[in-house]
């Protein structure tokens, strides 16, 4: 009967996972177990290779998760341009959170991997740091740089007080020594920052000189340029563009079409001015593209010069009218109401007074918006004549004939009757030069011939068909 072999475990039970041992003995002598010797190896080996892959990878897994929340940090102090506080933000936060995570890491190996590769990832993390602070200084610093050079620009600009202008220079010049030697950008930066600043206030001087009008703006200009011996550093392109932008700025200003304040011939003069504009070298502002854009600029200014004086002169004529058809509408109002006359001071005036008044503003209205040529004599002459028409038409009226007058629907709002219209026919034939109430109301309306006096025949013809209407209706 064959012997059952036997198993006997050699070491005690434990939580922690262990390598895999196979505690199989063999006899070497045995030629079975010879053969399967190599083989126990390879799956040994392989046992151990397999653990200690899946232990890296869950390390890399728990390095990543630690790795995301410092770049989170490392983002948030990427503006602060203070290192040692970055750095004092970050170790602070990190080192919380990479404590409580290896705390919950029970497997020794698989912990010790996280911290070794964390020393790693820490020194990069403290390199980020320190070169975002950097960059967060430099870039603060240019900040700070240009809002200082741009406001003693400004205060340059503002100012005609040479002793101030020489100031704000001086001061320009010093912040631009001074940042050069911060960064230590070394000579060539500071010899083309000092140019910049040179080409700045010297167009800033130009434009100044230009807004003055004088006319040795452009010799004034030409000795500036050639006083920091600009061509050295500033193309002809770049000034020319300049210069010629400044006087385009300033003709514009000049020209604001229907402004009482506007100068179209000084805008003429700074046009000559500008075409002939040489630089002190003998290059000449207009040319290339810029000989279109002038082209444009002159026809331009020279059209909207005709088109200006028309302006001015309707609105002259609009102001003037505006005070004398107030008058007219004040004189017509006063016809029929006045508060402080016992005879005209009644409701039944007052009405009376707002429906001509209405009428008035209506008709008025009318006439300016079908008549935008009018002269201001016409526009005059209408207003009168449709005052003393209004006069004559609400004159012998009782306020309860009078209705809501209306140009498209009811031009014809005082009720009147068929006897009383004939009795003012019957007077206008027995003389049609009498003042009428036939010929107030053919003018009112439109009725008239060809030299502008009432048409009584045509009106009435009109008319009469309306007041049919009316007792019919």
């Amino acid at each position: 009967m064959p012997k059952i072999p036997t198993f006997t475990a050699e070491k005690s039970m434990t939580s922690e996972a262990s390598s895999v041992v196979s505690n199989i003995k063999l006899s070497p002598r045995s030629t079975v177990a010879s053969a399967l010797i190599p083989a126990a190896k390879q799956v040994q080996t392989y046992a151990i290779k397999k653990r200690d892959n899946e232990e890296k990878l869950q390390a890399k897994k728990t390095l990543l998760e630690l790795k995301a929340e410092s770049d989170k940090i490392i983002e948030s102090q990427k503006d602060n341009p203070n290192e040692e506080e970055s750095i004092g933000v970050w170790e602070n936060s990190f080192k919380q959170l990479s404590n409580n995570k290896l705390s919950n890491i029970k497997n020794k190996r698989i912990k010790k991997l996280v911290e070794d590769s964390l020393e790693l990832e820490n020194l990069e993390s403290v390199y980020h740091l320190k070169t975002n602070s950097f960059k967060a200084y430099e870039k603060q610093s240019v900040q700070v740089y240009n809002d200082k050079i741009n406001m003693d620009v400004a205060k340059y600009k503002g100012t005609d007080n040479p002793i101030l202008k020489v100031k704000y220079k001086e001061e320009i010049y010093r912040d631009a020594e001074d940042f050069n030697k911060e960064h230590e950008l070394g000579s060539a930066d500071l010899k083309k920052r000092l140019q910049t600043i040179d080409a700045t206030l010297l167009f800033v001087d130009a434009d100044y000189t230009i807004g003055l009008g004088f006319n040795n703006a452009a010799e004034s200009i030409a000795k500036l340029d050639s006083d920091v011996n600009g061509a050295s550093f500033i193309n002809d392109d770049l000034f020319s563009n300049n210069i010629f932008n400044s006087y385009s700025q300033k003709i514009n200003d000049l020209t604001i079409k229907g402004d009482p304040n506007a100068d179209y011939d000084e805008a003429e003069r700074l046009l000559s001015q500008l075409e002939s504009f040489e630089r002190y070298t003998g290059s000449k502002v207009v040319s290339g593209e810029r000989e279109v854009k002038f082209a444009t600029l002159r026809q331009k200014i020279l059209t909207e010069k005709v088109g200006h004086d028309d302006l001015l002169r309707k609105i002259q004529m609009g102001n003037n009218f505006e005070e004398y058809n107030k008058d007219q509408r004040s004189l017509l109002s006063s016809e029929f109401y006045n508060a402080l006359d016992a005879r005209f001071n009644k409701s039944a005036n007052k009405e009376k007074s707002e429906a001509s008044t209405f009428e008035y503003d209506q008709r008025i209205d009318l006439f300016l918006s079908s008549n935008p040529d009018a002269t201001e004599f016409e526009m005059q002459q209408y207003a009168r004549d449709l005052r003393l028409n209004l006069i004559d038409k609400y004159q012998e009226t009782s306020i309860e004939t009078i209705t809501a007058f209306n140009l498209e629907e009811n031009k014809f709002n005082v009720i009147r009757e068929a006897k009383d219209i004939n009795r003012s026919y019957q007077e206008y034939l027995a003389n049609p030069e009498a003042k009428n109430i036939l010929k107030t109301l053919s003018k009112l309306n439109g009725y008239v011939d060809e030299s502008g006096k009432p048409d009584v025949e045509m009106f009435l013809n009109d008319y009469t068909k309306i007041l049919k209407q009316r007792q019919e209706g």
